[in-house]
């Protein structure tokens, strides 16, 4: 079996997210480290996105696409469950992730504090911030009722 090449930088949350699937698997691999946009990138990802993941002549994009391969070409443990009601509950998890999670969280809240020098100037993190304590804790009952 070829060599499972994944390609993106390491500090990306999407990267680890491939690797810790790897690691789960016991799948080895080779990490080629690029950034967006790369030609690398670029010659996988229509949207120059990282990470991409090349297996001998497949070529894949985006992690969640990425995981879902792994999962079903490599033995080891399972990484979603076979029961249809759990395997549903693990990807409702995978998009609170990618809709609310990563992009408030991660990608402003460390973009206007953590990383002081980039464009975000913290007010929409405060203003988004104020708009969820309004919520409330009712949109994460469900990881209380576990």
């Amino acid at each position: 079996m070829p060599e499972l090449e994944l390609i993106g930088a390491s500090p990306s949350n999407y990267v680890w997210t491939c690797r810790i699937a790897l690691a789960e698997k016991g799948v080895p691999y080779k990490h080629v480290s690029a950034k967006p946009h790369t030609a690398e990138v670029d010659a996988i990802h229509p949207f120059g996105k990282i990470p991409v993941m090349r297996h001998g002549a497949v070529e894949i994009f985006e992690s969640r696409a990425i995981c879902a391969y792994i999962d079903s070409v490599f033995p080891g443990p399972k990484l979603v469950p076979a029961d249809p009601v759990e395997a549903a509950q693990v990807e409702q998890w995978i998009s609170v992730v990618n809709t609310h999670i990563d992009p408030v969280c991660l990608r402003q809240y460390l973009r206007g504090y953590v990383f002081p020098g980039c464009t975000e100037d913290g007010g929409a993190i405060r203003r988004h911030g104020s708009r969820r304590r309004q919520d409330g804790p009712s949109g994460w009952r469900h990881l209380h009722a576990r």
